[in-house]
């Protein structure tokens, strides 16, 4: 019968651990307790009813569990895991003053076991009692110096009672302690940009970026950052950390071309627009699209625009087969006034995508600058405003289109729609003076 009872014990003493966020398998046990040199009968009384109040709560009698509990309680009013689980059981139903009572008690026997220490917490988060809830982060920080993750919560806890700078120096503490590491840098940072300091939020990126020279991301971020500024200077620094870094980063000469030319420096703009728009790793499409903004740039134009011509000539030879490109490249080349070409492109891109009235409206304009009014061009029209009913241009074309063929019918016509367009556009006015005056 002895044997029988100390096999329940130890299966007892197995079975009764409890978990928490953020402890370890180092952390205690909630009954640990001094080893017995001597088992009493009264130990043994309780400790078979800690099994009874154990069992019933796994077999989902919460109520049984808890008048075994209060029974240890009767006859030992200072039994800790007694109390914690009593504490427990009402946090999970949300009696908090009475999971605040036996939590506390269970502490007050064992101040040196973290898991009823952590349960306070839990209890005073729920009563949205800040004071209390730091207080006792504080002193499990102060028992359990070499826990990082124990001060996030302390930090945390801070955080809920709106202390956000308090929030920051308790994971300054973790710094100090451990060293740089990106959560917390992050976390700081994230911190310092939620009460708008700027200025500390790039500091911690800049101890991260020199923690990690070659993280890239936190290179990318701050020269971002900086040229948002117009800190050309400085954002140029990190590109160029980033350039040493991956020679091979695909938009990297893109975004130091952007810095030289808001530094106003043309020469390099293009050297960096070459090297990052003839890079195969980047699609045709995004390639024309970076050419047609740094040539938006009146300076840049001036200077450049012949050899980023030649550029999306290239481009556009390396992707042929593609249609993606289409327009853009058609766009680069009715800038410079090779319209039948930009047609051509126009076209092409239609031929796949006839949803945009923009390239109707580009190849129209096109058309009408390479020859005389024609079928083809007449088919487009039609084809644009039956697609686009709203706009102008197909209408004008078709008019002025059949008024030079001699078709007076149709040009009146076309006309009719042009006035119910845009009854007050000059030009639709002048080709009704033309067409009455010669049809009437």
């Amino acid at each position: 019968m002895k044997n029988t009872i100390y096999i329940l014990i130890i299966l007892f003493l197995i079975t009764s651990c409890s978990s928490h966020k953020g402890a370890t398998t180092t952390t205690p046990s909630p009954y640990q307790r001094k080893p017995i040199v001597e088992v009493t009968e009264a130990q043994l009384k309780t400790e078979a009813q800690q099994i009874d109040a154990t069992t019933q709560l796994l077999i989902g009698k919460p109520q049984e569990a808890v008048n075994s509990y209060l029974a240890i309680l009767k006859d030992n009013p200072s039994y800790a895991p007694a109390h914690y689980e009593l504490g427990k059981i009402y946090l999970a139903v949300g009696w908090l003053d009475s999971a605040l009572y036996h939590s506390q008690q269970a502490f007050r026997s064992q101040s040196d076991n973290l898991w009823y220490e952590l349960q306070l917490t839990q209890i005073y988060e729920r009563q949205q009692d800040t004071k209390n809830l730091i207080a006792t982060w504080e002193d499990i920080v102060k028992r359990n110096p070499d826990r990082p993750d124990l001060y996030y919560d302390l930090s945390n806890a801070y955080l809920l009672s709106n202390n956000v700078v308090a929030s920051i120096e308790a994971l300054d503490r973790v710094e100090r302690r451990f060293g740089i590491t990106e959560p917390v840098s992050l976390q700081k940072q994230k911190l310092w940009s939620a009460i708008n300091k700027p200025e500390k939020a790039r500091k911690e990126l800049e101890k991260l970026a020199e923690a990690m020279p070659t993280e890239n991301r936190y290179n990318a971020i701050l020269a971002e950052s900086y040229m948002a500024e117009k800190n050309y200077n400085k954002a140029l620094q990190y590109y160029n950390r980033i350039l040493q870094n991956n020679p091979s980063d695909e938009n990297i000469h893109i975004s130091m071309a952007s810095c030289y030319q808001a530094m106003g420096d043309p020469v390099n703009t293009y050297r960096h627009v070459r090297l990052g728009v003839l890079n195969p790793e980047i699609s045709c499409t995004d390639r024309l699209t970076y050419l047609i903004e740094f040539l938006h740039n009146k300076g840049f134009f001036t200077a450049f625009s012949k050899p980023c011509y030649l550029l999306a000539d290239t481009i556009a030879q390396q992707c042929q087969g593609e249609s993606d490109h289409a327009f853009l490249y058609g766009q680069l080349l009715a800038a410079q006034e090779r319209y039948a070409e930009a047609a051509a492109q126009f076209s092409i891109k239609l031929q796949s995508n006839k949803s945009r009235y923009e390239i109707w409206e580009a190849l129209l304009a096109c058309e009408s600058m390479t020859s005389d009014t024609n079928a083809a061009i007449l088919d487009h029209a039609s084809q644009a405003a039956e697609l686009f009913p709203l706009h102008l241009t197909p209408y004008l074309i078709l008019t002025q289109g059949y008024f030079k063929l001699g078709d007076c019918g149709k040009a009146k016509q076309y006309l009719d729609r042009c006035l119910m367009v845009a009854p007050n556009d000059n030009r639709v006015k002048e080709l009704k003076q033309s067409i009455q005056q010669t049809c009437e």
